[in-house]
């Protein structure tokens, strides 16, 4: 049987490491990197979020497509079966929801993202989306 895996990418150390966890552990399957465009997330640089435009969305997918090349530039690719994929919304409703449309058997998702605090076990979207998704996760510290 061949494994379908969603791969959460944030851009975050533990999300590369999550997708390197999934590269060494399922060589043979296909590979969904998948990427929430959060709309309520604030940037260091904004104090208020940006209204949800057409070019915001723009945006926000250029910097998915450069969030993607950046986790395979190192990855020898050829052999494999990789798939990107982004959606908008909350990321932990966003991943588990992916589930269903991209036809996934399992999750891989680092244990903390971006906005982690130093001292938390699991970030709290790896949280919910162990809690909701009804297929497998795992968390890769």
């Amino acid at each position: 049987m061949s494994r379908s895996i969603l791969v959460a990418h944030d851009g975050s150390p533990h999300a590369q490491d999550a997708l390197q966890y999934a590269l060494e552990t399922f060589p043979n399957a296909r590979l969904v990197l998948f990427h929430a465009i959060d709309p309520f997330e604030l940037t260091p640089e904004e104090d208020q979020l940006p209204p949800l435009t057409e070019e915001w969305f723009e945006e926000q997918h250029a910097g998915a497509t450069d969030l993607f090349e950046d986790a395979l530039e190192e990855i020898e690719t050829e052999s494999l079966t990789i798939e990107t994929e982004t959606a908008v919304g909350s990321p932990a409703q966003t991943i588990v929801a992916a589930v269903e449309e991209t036809d996934v058997d399992g999750i891989v998702i680092g244990s903390r993202g971006r906005g982690n605090v130093a001292e938390a076990r699991m970030g709290s979207t790896a949280e919910l989306v162990v809690k909701r998704a009804n297929v497998p996760v795992t968390v890769v510290r």
